[in-house]
């Protein structure tokens, strides 16, 4: 359907929320479709422990992607509004 496949991110959500043994950030380092994040919490939410989602998208530009992502002209961090410790942390 030309659809982003998110299995990968989600199989990875849950690996972390049965895994985790401590509070931690858990960053999306990708470009994901609107609502990922909310995807991805709703996942992590039962956790043993708060897992607090965050975004780190890529800006790579085409024939340059390693180089881009080795040395990123800008970076750019979302997190939720009051999510005080993820944005101390990022």
């Amino acid at each position: 359907d030309g659809g982003a496949h998110l299995g990968y991110v989600d199989d990875v959500a849950k690996m972390v929320a049965e895994q985790v043994t401590g509070e931690v950030v858990l960053v999306l380092k990708s470009t994901v479709p609107v609502g990922t994040n909310k995807r991805v919490r709703n996942i992590v939410q039962h956790s043993a422990h708060k897992v607090h989602v965050v975004s780190n998208p890529e800006f790579l530009k085409e024939g340059e992607a390693v180089s881009d992502f080795m040395r990123p002209d800008r970076i750019v961090v979302g997190v939720a509004n009051g999510d005080g410790h993820a944005r101390d942390m990022m």
